[in-house]
Order: C-alpha cells, then sequence, then structure tokens
C-alpha cells in the first residue's frame, strides 16, 4: 500500500471517532497524546532533587512501537528543557541505554525495572566523575536506583490502567493520582508570579477523585498530593493536611454535584489554611479557577469512569442472570420435595368407613360417639381423611380431640395403617413417581449449572485494549488489508485477538499476518482459526502463542460402509487443545447418527466456552429424555498448552494411555455412556503433562479386536514400542492388533497426541 493510501486510511479513521479529542489530530488518539505529555512532564520533574521519573517511565513501556520512541523523545526534551549539564547527561545517557537495550531484547517487567535501575546507576557514575562531585552523591545514586526500580513497577501499572477500557479500581486510582502529580510539578515556573498553574491542577485533580470516588479515598489522595507539593517545595506538611481535609469536605458534598465538590473543597482548604498553616498563603485565583474549569468541562470525556447507567446495566443483568438460576433451582426443589398424591378423596372416606364399621360394630360406646357427640366425631373423622389424604399413613400424634372421644383411637391407628399397607399406595405410587422426579431433578439441576457457567463467564476478567487494537489496524493496513474490525482482549496469562477483514484485494497470508502482530506486541502469536465470512471476508483468531505444540493423528477403520464413531479437534482460544471421540451403540448410520449429535453439541459447547463437564451433563440429560436406548461414550483429552494441565472427561470411554518414556500410565473409567441414565455421573480428572508425552484414546472396536485382556496387551505394546511420529504409530497399533485376529467386528478409531514438537498434517 502507498504511503499516500496509509495517510488516508489513518485520517478515515480519526474522522470516524466522533467526539474524540484526537480529531484535531492526524493520527494520535487522546490516549496518545496525554502519553506523550506526560513524557515531557515527567523529564521536567525535579522532585528529591533528581529526575529519575522520566527514565522509570520509559523502561516501563511494554511495547517497542512508535509511541514507545516518541515517548523516549518528548522525555529527553522534558530533562534538556529545566536540567543542569550534569543531569542532562545522566538521564538522557540512561534513556538511550534503555532504548538500545531493549530493541534488542525482550524483557519482562521486573527485568525492565533492573535494566532502569542499572542504567542510571551506570550513567550517574559517569557524571560523577566527570564533574568531580562528591563521595556521597553515590550514596545518593544508590537510593535513586531503588528508587527507578519501583517507580517502572508504578508505571507499568499506570499504562495498563490508562489503555484499558475498565473502571479503575482503589489501586489504580492512587497510581493515577501519584502520576499526574509528578507531572504537574514539572510543569514550568514561569508563571508562578502570575498563577501557580500546578495547583489548578491539583484543585482540578482532588475535585474530580472527590466527585467520582468520595470522601475517604479522596481524602487519602489529597494527603499523598500535598506531601510531593511539600516534598518538592522542601516545606512542612501542613500543605499536605490542607489539601487532605480540603478533599474531605469536598467529598462529603458529594452529593451535590459538581458544585457542591467544588465549594466544599474550597471551604475546606481555607478553613485549613487558616487554623493550620503558620504562615497562610491563600490560593485563591488558582482554587477559583480551578473550580470553573472543573464544573464546567466534561471530564467524563477524559477520565475513565463508568457511568452509572452502565453501572446500573451490568449490576442488572448479573442479578437477572443467577435470579434464572436461583429460580430454576427454587422449582427443582418445591417440585421435587412436592409428597406425592397417595390417595384420592373417595379412597380415603372408604377406609375411614371401613375402619370405623370394623371398630365400632361391637363397641358398648357407640352410641355416645354416634349419636350424642355426632357433630364431633364426624369433624374428627373428617380431619383423619384429610391427614391421609396429605400424608398416606396415621400416627398417634395426629388424633387431637378424637383420642378424647374415642376409647379405641389406638386400635384405629391399626387398622387405618394396615388397609394403607394392605392396598401399598405409599410404595406403589412413590415407586411410579420416583423415576420422573429424579429425571425432572436431573434436568433442572444441568439447566441451573449452565445459567450460572453463562453468568460467570460474563464476568470474565478480561480487558480490552483499544490502543493495541488500533495499533494492529494500521500496521495491516500499512500492509495492505482491508480491515473492518480489530478486538485485542488481555487476559491473566494470555491474549486474544479478532480481527474481522473486508473482502479486499489482497487475500489473508498466514506466516505474513503472525509477523505484523508480533512486530506489535513484542511476541510471537499463533493463528487458531479463520473462518470465510458469508458476506465477504475473513474472521482471524489469533492468540499468544503456547508453550507447546500438539501433534495429533487419527486412524480409523469400520466395519460397514458407515462408521459410527465421530472424532473432533479443536484449537480453543484460551489456548487449550481439545481431541474427542464419541462412539455410537453399534455399527452404521444409528451409531454413526448418535456419536454425531454428541459431538456436534460438544463442539458448540466448547467453542461457546463453556465447562465441559456442564455440557456433557446437558448433552446426556436430552438423550435421555428420548428413551429409545440411543447412546453413545465419551472420549475427552483437554490440554492447556501454557500450563501443560490435561483435562480427562470420560463417559463409558475405553481406558486412555500416557506414555512418557518406557513408562504408562492409564485413566480409566466405570461411567456409563451419555443417554443412558439421566442422573448418571462422568469421571473427571487432571493430569500434568511433561513435554514429549504421548496420549493414545481408542474406540470400543480395538479392544473387541484384542479380545480378553486386551487392556493388559495393549499397555504393554505400548511400552515397549518407541513410536516415531504420531501418524505412524497410530497405524502400527492397528496393524499389530489386526494381525492377531484378522476380523473387525466392530468399528475401530485410534487417536494419538504427542505433547510439544511441529504440527504435521493427520488422519487416514
Amino acid at each position: 500500500m502507498e504511503r499516500l493510501e496509509v495517510l488516508q486510511f489513518k485520517r478515515q479513521q480519526t474522522k470516524n471517532s466522533g467526539d474524540n479529542i484526537s480529531d484535531r489530530f492526524l493520527v494520535f488518539s487522546a490516549h496518545e497524546i496525554f502519553v506523550l505529555m506526560l513524557a515531557f512532564l515527567l523529564g521536567r520533574c525535579n522532585l528529591f532533587s533528581k529526575s529519575f521519573f522520566s527514565s522509570a517511565y520509559v523502561a516501563s513501556f511494554k511495547k517497542k512501537d512508535y509511541l514507545y520512541y516518541l515517548a523516549s523523545l518528548f522525555s529527553i526534551f522534558g530533562i534538556i528543557s529545566c536540567s543542569d549539564k550534569s543531569l542532562v547527561l545522566k538521564y538522557v545517557l540512561s534513556i538511550l541505554l534503555i532504548i538500545t537495550i531493549n530493541h534488542f531484547l525482550s524483557l519482562n517487567l521486573y527485568s525492565r525495572a533492573l535494566l532502569c535501575a542499572l542504567s542510571v546507576g551506570s550513567s550517574g557514575s559517569i557524571s560523577i566523575f566527570l564533574y568531580s562531585k562528591p563521595p556521597v552523591e553515590f550514596l545518593y545514586l544508590v537510593l535513586e536506583m531503588i528508587g527507578c526500580f519501583w517507580a517502572v513497577v508504578m508505571f507499568d501499572r499506570f499504562l495498563d490502567s490508562v489503555f484499558s477500557k475498565k473502571v479503575y479500581s482503589t489501586d489504580q486510582t492512587i497510581i493515577m493520582v501519584v502520576v499526574l502529580t509528578l507531572s504537574f510539578l514539572g510543569l514550568s515556573n514561569g508563571f508562578d508570579s502570575v498563577l501557580a498553574v500546578r495547583y489548578v491542577l491539583f484543585f482540578i485533580l482532588i475535585f474530580s477523585i472527590s466527585f467520582f470516588h468520595g470522601m475517604t479515598i479522596a481524602t487519602a489522595m489529597g494527603f499523598i498530593v500535598g506531601v510531593l507539593e511539600s516534598v518538592y517545595e522542601r516545606t512542612s506538611l501542613e500543605v499536605s493536611c490542607a489539601f487532605a481535609f480540603s478533599s474531605l469536605v469536598a467529598g462529603l458534598f458529594k452529593g451535590f454535584g459538581k458544585l457542591g465538590v467544588a465549594l466544599g473543597g474550597f471551604c475546606g482548604y481555607i478553613i485549613s489554611i487558616f487554623y493550620i498553616s503558620s504562615n497562610p498563603v491563600i490560593r485563591i485565583r488558582e482554587i477559583l479557577l480551578a473550580t470553573v474549569i472543573f464544573c464546567l468541562f466534561p471530564l467524563g470525556k477524559i477520565i475513565r469512569m463508568q457511568s452509572a447507567e452502565e453501572r446500573e446495566v451490568q449490576r442488572m443483568i448479573k442479578e437477572k442472570i443467577f435470579g434464572v438460576a436461583s429460580i430454576i433451582e427454587n422449582i427443582q426443589q418445591n417440585v421435587y420435595n412436592k409428597p406425592a398424591v397417595l390417595i384420592c378423596k373417595d379412597e380415603a372416606k372408604n377406609i375411614v368407613q371401613s375402619a370405623c364399621q370394623k371398630l365400632c360394630l361391637d363397641c358398648e360406646n357407640s352410641n355416645v360417639c354416634w349419636n350424642i357427640n355426632y357433630h364431633r366425631t364426624n369433624q374428627s373423622l373428617n380431619e383423619i381423611k384429610n391427614i391421609i389424604l396429605k400424608k398416606g399413613k396415621l400416627s398417634q400424634d395426629d388424633f387431637k380431640e378424637f383420642k378424647f372421644l374415642c376409647g379405641k383411637y389406638k386400635e384405629f391407628e391399626i387398622v387405618i395403617n394396615s388397609f394403607l399397607e394392605s392396598l401399598k399406595y405409599s410404595k406403589l405410587v412413590q415407586k411410579a413417581s420416583s423415576t420422573k422426579d429424579n429425571l425432572f431433578k436431573t434436568h433442572m439441576e444441568v439447566l441451573k449449572d449452565i445459567v450460572i457457567n453463562v453468568a460467570k463467564m460474563a464476568e470474565d476478567d478480561a480487558k480490552k485494549d483499544i490502543g493495541t487494537s488500533r495499533e494492529i489496524e494500521l500496521e495491516l493496513a500499512r500492509f495492505g488489508y482491508e480491515v473492518e474490525k480489530v478486538e485485542y482482549l488481555s487476559y491473566d496469562n494470555y491474549f486474544q485477538i479478532d480481527i474481522e477483514l473486508k473482502d479486499g484485494f489482497k487475500a489473508p497470508k498466514k506466516l505474513e499476518i503472525e509477523e505484523i502482530i508480533k512486530g506489535v506486541v513484542g511476541c510471537s502469536v499463533e493463528i487458531i482459526s479463520e473462518v470465510p465470512k458469508i458476506s465477504g471476508g475473513y474472521t482471524i483468531s489469533i492468540i499468544k502463542k503456547p508453550n507447546v505444540q500438539i501433534d495429533y493423528s487419527i486412524y480409523s477403520k469400520s466395519k460397514e460402509n458407515i462408521n459410527g464413531d465421530r472424532v473432533c479437534f479443536l484449537q480453543l482460544k484460551n489456548g487449550k487443545f481439545l481431541a474427542c471421540i464419541s462412539d455410537g451403540m453399534g455399527t452404521g448410520k444409528t451409531a454413526s447418527e448418535n456419536s454425531f449429535i454428541v459431538i456436534d453439541a460438544l463442539k458448540k459447547f466448547s467453542s461457546l466456552g463453556f465447562d465441559r463437564k456442564v455440557a456433557i451433563r446437558f448433552i446426556n440429560s436430552l438423550l435421555s429424555i428420548k428413551n429409545d436406548e440411543e447412546f453413545a461414550s465419551v472420549d475427552v483429552v483437554c490440554i492447556d498448552r501454557y500450563t501443560l494441565l490435561c483435562e480427562f472427561l470420560k463417559a463409558g470411554a475405553m481406558p486412555t494411555y500416557i506414555k512418557r518414556g518406557n513408562e504408562v500410565l492409564t485413566i480409566e473409567s466405570d461411567s456409563l455412556p451419555v443417554g443412558i441414565e439421566a442422573e448418571s455421573q462422568f469421571d473427571f480428572s487432571t493430569f500434568k503433562l511433561q513435554k514429549g508425552d504421548m496420549i493414545f484414546m481408542f474406540s470400543d472396536g480395538l479392544f473387541e479386536i484384542l479380545g480378553e485382556d486386551g487392556d493388559k496387551i495393549l499397555k504393554e505394546f505400548i511400552a515397549k514400542n518407541q513410536f516415531v511420529s504420531t501418524q505412524s504409530s497410530a497405524k502400527q497399533i492397528f496393524e499389530w492388533a489386526i494381525s492377531n485376529s484378522f476380523l473387525i467386528k466392530d468399528d475401530v478409531t485410534i487417536i494419538v497426541l504427542r505433547v510439544g514438537g511441529e504440527l504435521e498434517k493427520k488422519g487416514e
């Protein structure tokens, strides 16, 4: 692509950003301008009589892009603008050392911090020797090196916060305030005779923290700003107390909006200065100007905070998802625990009448019960009938008034219960409803687990990096790709990049795109999927290159024309590799359909990020509803290519073998295949792999060829043989097995995985 086209593309991107501050600039976003301004101001900051913050700021950059080199240049400009010759030599030389070493090496955070400390120490030693400074300067230099180390760590977290789209946490807010305060201290003193610019910015910063974070954080930040100002001016801590009290009062008035915060801060500062300071200096002009700017300027466009509406929407989404899970759980508990209807009203009435006829005919008190106390007797018998309807049996505690009316109430209890027992109502009805209730309970539990799994995925702590996304977009455009969208997501141990390309004149080249992305993010990457879009173009998913590759191969033979075994291999977006065999019941078309249902559902659940244990339970629950004896075994191996932790999930599957050198480990299962019982529990285990390990997965067809003790024979064969590659080993195992039988009794599928090495093309 010509340079003119690249510039036109950049102009179009900045034009589409609407209300972005970068509308006035050619290619720099608001974040980039902010970073460059800080680089210049930190270069001018002379806190603790030494300005080492610029070196630490430059060393904290992770990516070596154009912004990194520009920030280094701006830092050097800042140092030159306000320092003497010795400081210029010291810090400019240290920055040049950092840039040079970083250009050739990729270092982690603490390595960059150590590099910064050593660079400042080296350049400082040269400065001391050249300008004949006293030996005590070496002690100051050691303290400065320690400060450099921790300043790099602080600036690293600061830059993460700047380019993050997440709401600032408390510790990020503290780092933001400290860095901004340091930059304000680097402002020129040329205006001090008219206006102390840094005080204006200090008050705006304090008002903003009070407005967005409230009283507690604002008070702490006010004290920190005051401490740094006291150190800079070499005065007592009176200023820090004044700033802290001003922030406290401003935070108290947060409920009255911007004007209330500014008024509270103004009053707090005036009161504290008069009562605390021994030599009060009232900054009326500065605080009034800060109040006007704070009240009129739309700070929400500069300070990235989550709006009340966004917070409310997120809270409502989470509450509703977990609320659905709670409702499902309540339905399951209420329906499952609801007593079964044992008998109907007429049957209960007949049982009571039969008991009365049996006991009352030869009773000497029957005349009293049925004539004198008829209404009380009839009411008590109705209560007993209702108890039978509810409980299905009687106990002595159920006789309240009746035991005072009838002298044979104990015999009455025995007769009623004997009638119920003889008719076997309790046992038969409970047995008939048990299967149905258990099935319903299982379905509800699985549905609840899925909803909770969705809620956990919604809370996933992924951070969108807009700066990196835009940088990737521009680099791809420079190489001629028509980019529609780039999304960079950062997680704890890895990152994920989704790129949507338009249907342009240049088709995507895998190696070229990987090199382009590598140049931006500073580490190797891997394309895990490249899917053409229906509307034209491609969707490409890229992850940080894992520590290992997984070689895999499959060898399959069918008894009939249609193979009943199904397999799948997936490169997941979290860097995991998934392999699965599903063996449908029997052979041919029916078996193939059963295994296809399981494999297809499992593949889609895994691609969406669902927990595989929840997915298998859900698939089993759905298949068990059909009750047509359609079931399939499932054997899943999922390897985390960053940590080498391997998950094994088995449902009626054959043993899996792990070969490590001459040792063979076995992963077995006693669980049932999916689709037989809704309440089935499946075997799940984990194992830490090592590079060079081989994993062997089989369908039951191979064991039918080997016959009795097939698992022991197969394990011995794997242990004593050395396999050259995954593809040849799968074929070698099958040929060895068939040489002993010469008859395929069932469909045979063999999958072999190897941890580490180059990928090989697989399948036969």
